[in-house]
């Protein structure tokens, strides 16, 4: 792919990437909310608190309360538990000059559910603490939050101002424009619009905030808050996209790009319509492929279940170059190939991988049928009687006698004792040039 096929970096608002969890300031927030152990019986006369409720109904109130999702779900359930009301007699047992007065009356019970039938069993202060594993402090924290505003607290932890060590506006932008100025590659051959982008497979974050801290040494950054913005405003993975490109799919984004500058110039009807009518095929070009793959996965399906029915997928991987090293001398060196071809069982997922180097043999058809031959004799069941076998429009693979003759012979001859003749075999071809190892492995180092 040439540079001008790359896509700028852009910040994007809701990036979806999936969620990375397991950091522990997740998991200690976690465990902070989920770890409420019970406390001690109150041995209240007045209510008879751990009387009325029994040791079950008390371990599944505490596990509810323990399985609630965050700090404001549980401020909400304890405050619906609690009857503020005002004081209608006081009886101070000190002067009231020095007695301390509460402004407030406060009634606490649980509910639980007996019969089938939810039920409110008024219990004590203590007992409320004890039953939900709190502390004083903590219910005090909900009694002022109902009396002033009767509404539960709000978790305002992180939200204050005062943030001695945040990173400044100017270096937050510099950190934003440095991953910006990074070129991507878009997943071309798919019909979902994807916004993720794509980065060299020998990149990582670390590297770029290496060259962060080159190109702006005046602007220092941590790395951790380097990979926060990297994961939070951006769209972004290392390594090729999952889906390759064909030529089909590189004739059209050059026709398109020709077509677009001529409008720059001229925006004529005719050329209008000539982009118009050149993206229509495009989107052919595409659903034909996606029935393909749709084929394929039913094909999958089926297999699973027939015992008598095998689908397989054989490619070649990227020749490898040997030895994979960085020196620049290599650079300037021809380096020897290593071919990897690959037969994929579609029902187990399985994979058989052959490889050899340029010296042993090519990627003709005769290595193609002796690899496919040495996999139908060792890797098949015998008592496999359909084959499917898919594969994509290269000389080697497809277009030739030997592959064409093979499956016939298969299915009309009973070469050996061992290996009954098939009843079908079908040869299956993809959209032209349209690899089917969808993941591109990284070179191996020899």
């Amino acid at each position: 792919m040439s540079d001008d096929e790359r896509h700028s970096i852009s910040v994007s608002v809701n990036p979806k990437k999936r969620k990375i969890i397991g950091r522990m300031r997740e998991v200690s927030k976690k465990l902070k909310v989920s770890t409420h152990e019970p406390g001690t019986p109150c041995k209240c006369k007045r209510f008879m608190c751990f009387e009325k409720v029994s040791q079950t109904e008390r371990h599944t109130i505490l596990s509810n309360f323990n399985g609630m999702a965050n700090y404001n779900e549980q401020n909400a359930y304890l405050c619906s538990l609690i009857t503020v009301s005002n004081i209608k007699r006081r009886r101070p047992r000190q002067n009231e000059d020095y007695a301390f007065l509460h402004d407030k009356a406060y009634r606490y019970h649980v509910k639980v559910v007996r019969a089938g039938v939810a039920e409110e069993i008024p219990i004590c202060f203590k007992a409320f603490l004890a039953i939900h594993g709190i502390t004083k402090r903590k219910l005090e924290l909900l009694q002022k939050s109902l009396k002033s505003t009767g509404l539960a607290p709000k978790d305002k932890r992180g939200k204050h101002s005062n943030r001695p060590h945040k990173i400044p506006n100017l270096t937050y932008e510099k950190v934003i424009s440095h991953i910006s100025s990074f070129k991507g590659y878009k997943s071309h051959y798919t019909l979902n619009r994807s916004q993720r982008l794509y980065l060299d497979e020998n990149l990582n974050i670390s590297k770029m905030h290496q060259l962060y801290k080159e190109s702006y040494p005046e602007h220092p950054v941590s790395y951790e808050s380097y990979r926060c913005i990297f994961n939070s405003k951006f769209n972004i993975s290392f390594g090729y996209p999952r889906k390759d490109t064909c030529s089909i799919c590189d004739e059209y984004q050059a026709k398109r790009k020709e077509l677009q500058l001529k409008l720059k110039i001229n925006s004529s009807e005719e050329i209008l319509t000539s982009l118009r009518g050149l993206e229509s095929e495009n989107t052919v070009h595409k659903k034909k492929a996606e029935v393909f793959y749709e084929r394929k996965r039913t094909l999958r399906y089926k297999c699973q279940r027939d015992k008598e029915s095998e689908a397989i997928c054989m490619d070649f991987q990227k020749n490898l170059p040997v030895p994979n090293i960085t020196s620049n001398d290599v650079y300037y060196k021809r380096q020897l190939s290593v071919f990897s071809f690959n037969i994929h069982i579609l029902a187990t997922n399985e994979s058989v991988f052959y490889v050899y180097p340029e010296t042993v043999a090519r990627k003709g058809s005769d290595e193609v049928l002796s690899m496919l031959h040495h996999f139908i004799m060792n890797y098949l069941d015998q008592e496999i009687k359909h084959v499917h076998i898919f594969c994509d429009s290269c000389g080697g693979q497809n277009k030739n006698y030997n592959l064409i003759f093979y499956p016939y012979l298969k299915k009309n001859i009973k070469i050996y004792k061992n290996l009954n003749a098939f009843a079908h075999l079908q040869h299956k071809i993809t959209i032209p040039n349209c690899l089917f190892l969808t993941n591109t492995m990284t070179l191996i180092n020899f």
